[in-house]
C-alpha cells in the first residue's frame, strides 16, 4: 500500500481507536484522512507514517478527541495541503522540527480551530516553505 485513499475512515464519528501497522510504505496521504473523527483519541503505530512526502486536505480534520499528533515522524514531506489539522480542540502543542523538507503548505485553514493549542515549537522548520 503505497498510498492511503481519499476519505479513510472519513466520517466514523464513533471511531475511538486506529492501528496504522500496516502502512510503513505509504508514501501519499489523500485527501480527508480520517475526517471527523470526532472521538478518535489514539491512534497506534502514528510512526509508520514516516516515508510519507505528500498530506492531503484535511488531515485529521475535526479529530476534536485527539490531544497530540507527533509530527516529528514528518521528516519526508514536502507538500502540505489546506485544513491541515483543523479543529483538533484538544492539541495544545505542536513540533514542526522535522519539516525542513516542506515547501509547499496551504495556509487555508491551517490549524484553525484548534482552541486548546498553547505551544507551536521549531517554527523554523518550516523556513523552506516556497509556495503557501
Amino acid at each position: 500500500l503505497e498510498y492511503i485513499g481519499a476519505q479513510f475512515l472519513g466520517g466514523c464519528s464513533l471511531l475511538e481507536f486506529v492501528d496504522l501497522c500496516c502502512f510503513e510504505k505509504v508514501t501519499w496521504i489523500c485527501d480527508h484522512f480520517l475526517l471527523c473523527c470526532s472521538r478518535l483519541k489514539t491512534i497506534s503505530n502514528f510512526s509508520v507514517l514516516r516515508n510519507v512526502t505528500t498530506i492531503g486536505e484535511k488531515f485529521l480534520y475535526g479529530c476534536n478527541a485527539l490531544d497530540s499528533v507527533d509530527l516529528t515522524i514528518f521528516t519526508k514531506v514536502s507538500q502540505i495541503k489546506s485544513s491541515f489539522l483543523c479543529y483538533c480542540k484538544l492539541l495544545e502543542t505542536l513540533d514542526f522540527r522535522s519539516f525542513e523538507k516542506v515547501i509547499y503548505l496551504s495556509t487555508d485553514g491551517f490549524l484553525k480551530g484548534c482552541s486548546s493549542l498553547r505551544t507551536v515549537s521549531n517554527i523554523s522548520g518550516l523556513r523552506n516553505v516556497k509556495v503557501i
